[in-house]
């Protein structure tokens, strides 16, 4: 039976101060940035990067030569997030010719630190765009205490590294191991659909969670790889033995992931703003999208404001699914619900074990303080609970109204 521990691990208060900007934007254009780590001995790790070109400016020196874009990349390795000591650092340039015409395609390359076994470390990462002159910062934990964690193993599919956990039903996967010679790998199936989060203000305590898995099978390890097939819907958490919950997890979310799948998620999502009449009344409806719109446009008084509304809010959920799913999609958590319905703080600090988001000027009396805790999780290093606090009430009802009165609510105080 797994337990997921709503508890804290460390009394640790030293924060790094982030802009809102830099980690969750949807109109941002800033790069996407992403990096998996994956142990390969005792004393080196592997980073592999992927930066999405989409936001890169490509230039020529003049009409015969081709479009180029030039990064570099740094890394500075910490003994832990907020530390001054290094341990290691480097830097590289990744260079991409275009020819003639710049097509949208994923820039790939990798490095090695010296992350040795017993340790756990937070390795920084900077992407510099030189022809824009933007940069674009993005932190990793690196866990080498065993060899059982997540980065003890790499995904592939089609042959391509994956840099996400997330995949389609029947998509197959490659899975390679870095740890001890294993004959069989263990796999626990779980298919549980989990709420969403409560209000801010709810303070009824948050639930233990403790269930087995649906099913348990083993796969047979060949040099160290073996291959899984992805299940219709749930979750694999991948482990080398029963008596350690540390392992892989690997989600089944829809192809449109993390975009809102269907008619039934689009209202599922909504019900941060709907009372539970109208929700009641969508999730019955014969007609289940003409109930989402003309919820919409109820609230937006026109379908030209309606579609704005659901243009932003949407986006909202696409971009809380990007950077907080956990066990579940990230519209469902905590931070994905304070995010949606408020959108990106204004400020964001971040430490070992917790996030601080603020909403408007902290001079004023009445701006709005979030406290996020990282929880442990057997499946997820991305779960965070909310501190709520009847406090947050009035302003939660506040930011709904404001929503459902036909306004984009951004930030407190606007």
């Amino acid at each position: 039976m797994l337990t997921l521990l709503l508890s804290c691990q460390t009394n640790k208060r030293s924060y790094t101060s982030k802009p809102s900007k830099s980690i969750v934007n949807p109109d941002s254009d800033l790069l996407e940035v992403n990096a998996v780590a994956h142990h390969i001995n005792d004393s080196l790790t592997t980073v592999f990067l992927e930066v999405v070109n989409e936001n890169l400016i490509y230039r020529r020196q003049d009409t015969s030569a081709a479009f180029y874009s030039e990064l570099k990349v740094s890394y500075k390795l910490f003994s832990e997030q907020n530390s001054r000591k290094i341990i290691d650092s480097s830097s590289y340039y990744v260079n991409d010719r275009a020819g003639e015409s710049v097509s949208l395609k994923n820039l790939h390359s990798k490095f090695n630190v010296k992350a040795r076994f017993g340790n756990s470390y937070y390795l920084n990462i900077e992407v510099l765009d030189i022809n824009k002159r933007t940069k674009y910062n993005m932190g990793m934990n690196i866990y080498k205490l065993n060899n059982f964690s997540a980065q003890n193993y790499l995904v592939s599919s089609n042959n391509q590294i994956v840099f996400k956990n997330n995949f389609i039903q029947n998509q197959k996967l490659n899975i390679s191991l870095s740890n001890a010679p294993l004959n069989k790998i263990r796999v626990e199936y779980f298919s549980k659909n989990f709420p969403l989060a409560a209000p801010p203000f709810s303070m009824k305590p948050a639930d233990e969670t403790k269930y087995i898995p649906d099913s348990i099978f083993t796969m047979e390890v060949k040099e160290n790889i073996f291959s899984l097939t992805m299940p219709v819907k749930g979750f694999y958490h991948i482990k080398a033995n029963e008596f350690n919950n540390e392992g892989l997890t690997l989600y089944t979310f829809d192809k449109t992931f993390p975009g809102v799948s269907d008619n039934d998620e689009m209202i599922d999502c909504t019900r941060y703003l709907m009372n539970k009449d109208e929700y009641d009344e969508c999730k019955t409806a014969s007609d289940k999208k003409n109930c989402i719109d003309n919820f919409w446009i109820s609230i937006g008084g026109s379908n030209e404001r309606a579609r704005e509304l659901l243009k932003k809010y949407y986006g909202r959920v696409k971009e809380a699914n990007k950077y907080y799913t956990s066990y579940t999609q990230g519209w469902k958590t905590d931070r994905g619900m304070i995010f949606v319905v408020y959108g990106p703080p204004t400020n964001n600090y971040t430490s070992n074990n917790s996030e601080i988001w603020t909403y408007g000027s902290e001079s004023n009396i009445n701006h709005l303080r979030f406290v996020f805790k990282k929880t442990a999780n057997p499946f997820s290093d991305n779960d965070f609970i909310l501190q709520r606090s009847q406090f947050f009430k009035e302003p939660w009802y506040t930011a709904v109204d404001y929503w459902r009165q036909g306004h984009i609510y951004l930030d407190f105080g606007r």
